[in-house]
């Protein structure tokens, strides 16, 4: 329903809403942000995600009825969170760049 009347709308009001949806996600990556760039990456990164992929990846070896080897646990024990780590901070890198660094370039072209 809504998106029907997104079409319908003017593009004004598709910008507005789309602009709406930018300053929604930009306050939601500065509350992420406040915790800094460290805690982000432990806790979004390697515990969330590398510890997700990590009890996912063993459900699926149990899931097909096969032993868990323990050289593959082990191995997924590095791997995971190595994974979560590298995640965490491309996206860190990702939303600074998408919402500070357009800040930036807006505020350096008002100046001028």
């Amino acid at each position: 329903m809504n998106w029907i009347w997104i079409r319908e709308s003017r593009h004004t009001n598709v910008r507005d809403i789309q602009a709406e949806m930018r300053e929604k996600q930009r306050l939601k990556w500065e509350k992420k942000r406040k915790i800094g760039k460290q805690s982000f990456m432990i806790h979004h990164g390697i515990l969330k995600w590398g510890g997700t992929m990590f009890v996912l990846t063993n459900i699926g070896v149990l899931a097909r009825h096969q032993e868990l080897n323990w050289h593959y646990v082990v191995s997924l024990l590095i791997a995971c969170p190595l994974a979560g780590y590298v995640w965490a901070r491309c996206m860190w890198s990702l939303h600074e760049d998408r919402f500070y660094g357009a800040k930036k370039r807006q505020d350096s072209i008002k100046e001028s």
